[in-house]
């Protein structure tokens, strides 16, 4: 089975070999699937069109179609970028998403008001509702059953996070929701998978946010899952590998499990078979990049009529390529920021954790949304006084990153700073860079308590974020409270800037 795109070179294609044989009278499948889109608007327009494309190819090979999302699709506080991401799920056709832990960035309640009239099925298994009925517990399912047009049935089960209550800024926001843990969420799992199979459902489908580690558990310890479409975790699965992604049930079925990324930069297409049983015979997965599909014009009006039309603010020459893995390397849009920030706020130093950083933008004309884009939280930010030890004992908790699993919390992006840091998390050498272009080492053994900077960085982190319970100040060690994220300084910034501009990174942090 072929669905990918003509256009895409055939040494490009990733392709799995087969499970088993299949034959003739196997069902024909494709799941276009997404996760994590965390409102990155502009790829959202691009996505709508490949939705189109996927659609076109299941038709011509005749396949069903499905089109799912793992949750993510929201993040922040601003409620009319998540309208238009509300608004994405219907355009671009999406059959059922299970929300993330970012659907709550804004409250259960104002969730449930974009979504109540969505055509979207929203699923939510392990999701435990207060007793009072609301917008979002009306349309919350634990599982659903979709009907292709070949006639062929399946089933639709939708998980979040056990981990939710780690990964909100604000708890009320729940609004008296509760999230089952990991082993009561295995359990209902197989209780709701039985549910489903007494109906005559044999294909499968989870949707999960519960994150990739827990997602290979749940494959081998549940009966009657073939599918898990993953978020969380932020990987980027390619093709079918056994003891990768491709695991067996305690009933011995094949279950693949696969994730698209982080924040809309790509996108996929997983084709299968399955035989009379409902069991996997043949499966491809094809990972695809998002800027590979042009803005879709519907999409993109939408979008407009919700935020306005966005002025632009420049012209982007050149930007180096994102880091792979953006938790644990030098992101060329950080030190563009982190710049910026420290430019237009004097501040001897700029702090920015790497999740803080949704998005990128392709070079070409510049919007003023396309830079928001990159920041959906809507943090404010903070001039602070921090001193030497608190600073170094911040970059080294950072660390942590290269041996937790997950590649959490990410490393610090700089401004002001140079360090160098081995793949355990050492942190080895740190120099601070002043305003006038002089050089000071740090000592990262013997960090001086006394020696002061003033630094930037944002309501997150001041918060003792990630655990990064040193950067918390005093209001006496507060310089200043902005009432803006840094999106607005980099919009000015950028404004300034001879145009075309370009971002590039500088090598301010060495992974060695």
């Amino acid at each position: 089975m072929n669905l990918l795109p003509t256009t895409i070179a055939a040494g490009t294609i990733n392709t799995s070999t087969p499970i088993s044989n299949g034959s003739s009278n196997n069902a024909k499948t494709s799941i276009f699937y997404i996760n994590d889109l965390h409102g990155q608007i502009p790829k959202m327009e691009r996505l709508v069109s490949a939705g189109h494309h996927a659609e076109i190819m299941a038709n011509k090979n005749g396949a069903d179609l499905l089109k799912l999302c793992s949750g993510d699709t929201f993040i922040g506080s601003d409620e009319k970028r998540n309208m238009a991401a509300a608004k994405f799920l219907d355009v671009a056709g999406i059959d059922a998403e299970a929300p993330g832990n970012h659907e709550f960035d804004i409250t259960a309640s104002i969730c449930g008001k974009l979504l109540k009239d969505s055509k979207t099925k929203i699923l939510g298994m392990n999701m435990n509702m207060p007793e009072l009925p609301s917008e979002l517990s009306s349309k919350v399912t634990r599982s659903t059953i979709q009907t292709g047009k070949n006639g062929e049935k399946y089933g639709l089960i939708g998980v979040q996070p056990s981990d939710i209550h780690k990964r909100l800024k604000k708890q009320e926001n729940l609004g008296g929701i509760t999230i089952d843990d990991k082993e009561q969420t295995i359990i209902e799992l197989q209780e709701e998978v039985n549910k489903l199979q007494q109906q005559g459902i044999n294909k499968i489908i989870l949707l999960s946010h519960e994150g990739n580690e827990i997602e290979k558990e749940i494959a081998q310890r549940v009966s009657g899952i073939d599918v898990i479409l993953g978020g969380h975790s932020h990987d980027l699965i390619r093709d079918v590998v056994e003891g990768k992604n491709l695991f067996y049930s305690p009933s011995g079925e094949p279950v693949v499990i696969t994730q698209a990324g982080r924040d809309g930069n790509h996108f996929g297409i997983l084709n299968l078979e399955f035989n009379e049983k409902g069991h996997i015979a043949k499966v491809q997965n094809n990972i695809m990049d998002t800027n590979w599909y042009s803005s879709n014009l519907i999409m993109a009006k939408t979008i407009d009529s919700i935020l306005g039309e966005s002025p632009v603010i420049g012209s982007l020459k050149h930007v180096d390529t994102l880091p792979q893995n953006a938790n644990m390397e030098e992101n060329p849009w950080a030190d563009f920021v982190s710049d910026a920030v420290r430019t237009q706020l004097n501040s001897d130093i700029v702090l920015i954790n790497s999740a803080n950083f949704r998005g990128s933008v392709d070079y070409g004309k510049v919007t003023e949304r396309d830079i928001s884009s990159i920041f959906p939280f809507c943090n404010k930010l903070f001039k602070v006084k921090i001193n030497e030890k608190d600073l170094v004992d911040a970059i080294k908790s950072c660390g942590k990153t290269f041996t937790a699993k997950n590649h959490k919390p990410g490393i610090m992006q700089v401004s002001g700073l140079n360090y160098k840091m081995d793949k355990s998390g050492n942190l080895l050498e740190m120099y601070y860079y002043n305003n006038q272009g002089q050089v000071e080492k740090i000592d990262v053994n013997n960090p001086n308590p006394n020696k002061t900077y003033t630094a930037v960085y944002d309501e997150f982190l001041i918060g003792g974020g990630d655990g990064l319970s040193m950067l918390k100040r005093e209001d006496k060690d507060i310089i200043e409270r902005y009432t803006f994220d840094k999106d607005k300084v980099t919009i000015d910034y950028i404004k300034t800037l001879k145009q075309p501009f370009e971002v590039r990174k500088d090598g301010r942090i060495q992974i060695v």
